[in-house]
C-alpha cells in the first residue's frame, strides 16, 4: 500500500553562493563514449570560449588523469569549477572523481541529460561561460550506494538488469536505440527474483519485500517516467518506490499505472522517504542495480543520503527557480 508523504516548504535552508572571484582555471571532462561523434567537436568551442576569457583550461579524457589533474590544480588554489560534458552518469562518474568541494558544472551533450535539462543548461559555449563567470553553487544532497556517489537515482530489478544486458554489450557510443535489443532479452529471460528491504541498513530493522525498487535524490527518470514525482534533492532523504509483483505482465502494468500518475494507488506499491536503506536478494538470486543509467553491480548494496554534499554551479535563475536563496558572501578560491 502507498505511503504518502506532506509536502514541506524547504526554501529556509537553501541557500546558493556566489563564486569567488580568483578562481581562473576550468576542468573540463568528457566521456569520449558519451552521446554522438559528432557531439565532440562542440567541446572545442567551449573550450575556446573559455580561454577567450582568460580562464586557464585543463582536458581531460580519462578518469586517472582526471584525478591526478585535479589534485594538483588543488594545490595552487585557483580551480573554479569543474565541466562534467556528457550524460547522466558521467556527470555522476565526475564527481566521484572530484573533490566534493569543487562544484561541478553539468553540460549535457550524452544519452540521456535528465539532469542538465532539470538545470535548464544550456550546451551554448556563451551559456556555459556565463555560468562560469557569473553561476552560483547550489547545494543538494548526494546519493551514496556501497560507497559509490549518486546524483538522480538506484533502481534495482527489471529496467537494472536492461542497463546491465547493455552494459555488457556496449560497443563504443550508445543511443537510446540501442537499449531495444536488451529490453527484448531480458523480457525473454528475467525471472524477477526477489528482494528485501531493510529500512535502516541492518537486517534488525523494519523489511519489505519487493522485485523492483528505485530510490530517488531528485525526481528524474528516463522518458520522464514521473516514478517518484514529489522526490527534493535537499530534504536529507530518499523517495523509494517499491513494486511487489514479479512478471512481464506486472512490468507493463506498472509502467501504464506510472505514465497516468496512479501507480501509488496500486495496492502492491509502495512509497516511503528514509535517509539510509539497504537491499539484499533472497536465497542465491542475483540481482543488479544500476546508478543514474549506468550498471554499478549486483545486491547487497548500502544506499544513504549525505546532506548538501551536492555542489552544483548553475545559473543565478536557475537557483531561484528551484527555491534558492542567492547570497552575496563569496566561497573561498
Amino acid at each position: 500500500m502507498a505511503i504518502s508523504h506532506p509536502e514541506t516548504d524547504h526554501s529556509s535552508f537553501r541557500t546558493a553562493l556566489r563564486l569567488s572571484p580568483t578562481g581562473r582555471t576550468v576542468l573540463v571532462s568528457m566521456n569520449p563514449r558519451a552521446g554522438s561523434r559528432a557531439r565532440h567537436t562542440h567541446v572545442e568551442d567551449i573550450i575556446e570560449a573559455l580561454t577567450q576569457a582568460d580562464y586557464r583550461v585543463h582536458l581531460s579524457k580519462d578518469l586517472i588523469d582526471l584525478n591526478n589533474i585535479c589534485l594538483e590544480l588543488q594545490k595552487r588554489g585557483d580551480l573554479r569549477a569543474a565541466l562534467a560534458i556528457g550524460g547522466d552518469g558521467t556527470a555522476s562518474v565526475v564527481r566521484s572523481h572530484v573533490p566534493l568541494e569543487i562544484p561541478l558544472l553539468v553540460v549535457p551533450m550524452g544519452t540521456e541529460n535528465l539532469l542538465g535539462r532539470y538545470l535548464r543548461q544550456s550546451t551554448d559555449p556563451a551559456a556555459i561561460l556565463d555560468a562560469v563567470e557569473n553561476g552560483v553553487i547550489a547545494e543538494f544532497d548526494l546519493g551514496q550506494a556501497n560507497g559509490k556517489p549518486f546524483l538522480l537515482m538506484i533502481s534495482a530489478g527489471f529496467d537494472a538488469e536492461v542497463v546491465r544486458s547493455l552494459h555488457e554489450n556496449r560497443r563504443g557510443n550508445i543511443s537510446r536505440a540501442a537499449y531495444f535489443l536488451p529490453t527484448l532479452r531480458v523480457i525473454r529471460r528475467y525471472d524477477y527474483p526477489a528482494m528485501r528491504i531493510y529500512w535502516g541498513a541492518s537486517s534488525a530493522e523494519e523489511s519489505t519485500r519487493c522485485r523492483w525498487l528505485f530510490g530517488f535524490n531528485l525526481p528524474l527518470y528516463a522518458l520522464g517516467l514521473p516514478i517518484a514525482p514529489d522526490a527534493v534533492g535537499t530534504d536529507g532523504k530518499l523517495d523509494v518506490c517499491s513494486f511487489d509483483r514479479g512478471t512481464a505482465w506486472s512490468v507493463a502494468r506498472y509502467i501504464w499505472h506510472i505514465v497516468r500518475k496512479v501507480h501509488l494507488d496500486l495496492p502492491d506499491a509502495g512509497l516511503r522517504q528514509v535517509q539510509r536503506f539497504r537491499i539484499e536478494p533472497t536465497q542465491d538470486s542475483v540481482v543488479a542495480y544500476q546508478l543514474d543509467g549506468d550498471f554499478a553491480g549486483t545486491l547487497p548494496v548500502d544506499v544513504e543520503v549525505l546532506p548538501k554534499q551536492l555542489r552544483l554551479l548553475v545559473s543565478a535563475a536557475t537557483a531561484r527557480r528551484l527555491g534558492f536563496e542567492l547570497r552575496d558572501r563569496i566561497t573561498p578560491g
